[in-house]
């Protein structure tokens, strides 16, 4: 078992979740106005709310040998 900091993940992964998170919203409701940014400040908020800072995670989520 190996731990995540959930913060670091996002901040890594932020540019790829708000296209994820604005493809979704342009699907779920076309014609939306909804602000990148204010999106992905919502999705940490959630974040924050909905995880610890550091989350465990099975070793076979992690590939450490990658380079």
């Amino acid at each position: 078992m190996v731990r995540i900091d959930m913060e670091i993940i996002v901040d890594e992964l932020s540019e790829n979740f708000t296209k994820v998170l604005r493809a979704l919203i342009d699907e779920a409701c076309p014609g939306n106005d909804v602000d990148n940014d204010r999106l992905i400040k919502i999705f940490r908020n959630r974040l924050e709310r909905g995880f610890d800072r550091w989350e465990n995670v099975t070793d076979r989520s992690i590939d450490s040998d990658y380079s």
